[in-house]
């Protein structure tokens, strides 16, 4: 099979491999689609450390091609999307009643073993679910960051009438103001430098959009909510200083939800007395833990729209452009898929 191989930062090269070997318990998996996610970016860009050679890609879709003699629930052509963390189910953390992704032998597809920006993947029964026809292999690549976002909303602890502020509006950050919305939570304010985004934003149902280049978030803020503050703000972006300021628009007593994904070595720095003063809940949402048959049934309601934040495909054997495109988010790019 052909697939994009990871060696080091900067360096991913399409190959010829084997295709993979599967256990009893086990699918192959054609692939049809996989999103370039910034977990991906940090881990091309070198902030994050994996182990090399490696085969990325962590949010795919695509159509069983064979299945293992123990495999029950899946046939050969089942449309299907894959939760891509695969926990023991032995260690303390598995067997603790809050379920988490603290698993202590966790793999990931795509992180510690290869993924899907490949012809073929391997993936556990038990990590798939079926897609239904009506999605495209496209919009059902974006099942797994919504699986995520999930996790994101209920962490976050939004309210019914709650006044929201979305840092970013970048793929994931345009899932959390859907959810936001579908939630309950009476205005979502969204913020980004990116103009097409925040376009997108408000035809997707933001009450109000910020361009950081050219106005202060905090004045926006302040003036919407009468000086007060937004009950709750989620970061999307992943970067300290965008910490800082989703503090800054949060009133007294408000949640912070800490979502988006630093650079692994990044440092933020904070006001304890800040914080203290404010009385803030700080939240942080790490993987999706159960929570992708929620994003499954989301997804094929048709509540969450997908389609939109698909913006750029490209073949495999033009990953580098993809990921050149993503990285920069260049030509209004939003979400960029890889197709092998």
């Amino acid at each position: 099979m052909r697939a994009a191989v990871f060696y080091e930062a900067g360096d991913m090269r399409v190959e010829e491999k084997p295709k993979p070997e599967i256990g009893e318990c086990e699918a192959l998996i054609e692939v049809r689609a996989t999103g370039v996610c910034g977990t991906d970016i940090h881990i091309y860009k070198g902030e994050w450390s994996v182990p090399a050679p490696l085969i990325l890609g962590h949010e795919f879709s695509g159509v069983v091609f064979e299945v293992g003699r123990e495999v029950t629930k899946f046939e050969v052509g089942d449309r299907v999307v894959a939760e891509p963390n695969i926990t023991c189910g032995k260690c303390r953390f598995c067997l603790m009643s809050e379920r988490n992704y603290f698993c202590e032998n966790l793999e990931a597809i795509g992180v510690t073993r290869d993924g899907a920006f490949a012809e073929y993947v391997r993936v556990p029964e038990g990590n798939l679910y079926k897609v239904p026809s009506g999605i495209s292999y496209e919009e059902a690549a974006l099942i797994e960051p919504l699986a995520c976002c999930i996790r994101g909303i209920d962490r976050a602890g939004i309210r019914v009438g709650d006044v929201v502020a979305i840092i970013g509006a970048g793929p994931v950050g345009l899932l959390l103001l859907q959810l936001a919305k579908a939630s309950g939570a009476s205005t979502v304010i969204q913020t980004d430098l990116v103009e097409e985004r925040l376009r997108l934003a408000e035809r997707l149902g933001a009450d109000r959009t910020v361009n950081v280049g050219r106005e202060d978030p905090a004045e926006a803020v302040m003036a919407l909510t009468d000086g007060y503050g937004v009950d709750v703000a989620i970061e999307a972006v992943g970067r300290p200083e965008t910490i800082t300021q989703a503090i800054n628009l949060t009133r007294r007593g408000g949640r912070l939800n800490i979502f988006g994904v630093a650079p692994q070595d990044a440092l933020w720095s904070v006001k304890p007395f800040e914080l203290y003063d404010k009385e803030l809940t700080i939240t942080t949402s790490y993987r999706s833990p159960f929570t992708f048959q929620r994003a499954v049934r989301l997804a094929a309601s048709g509540r969450i729209v997908l389609k939109p934040l698909v913006t750029h495909t490209f073949q495999l054997s033009q990953i580098d452009r993809a990921f050149e495109v993503a990285e920069r988010k260049i030509e209004g790019a939003i979400k960029v898929i890889v197709k092998p």
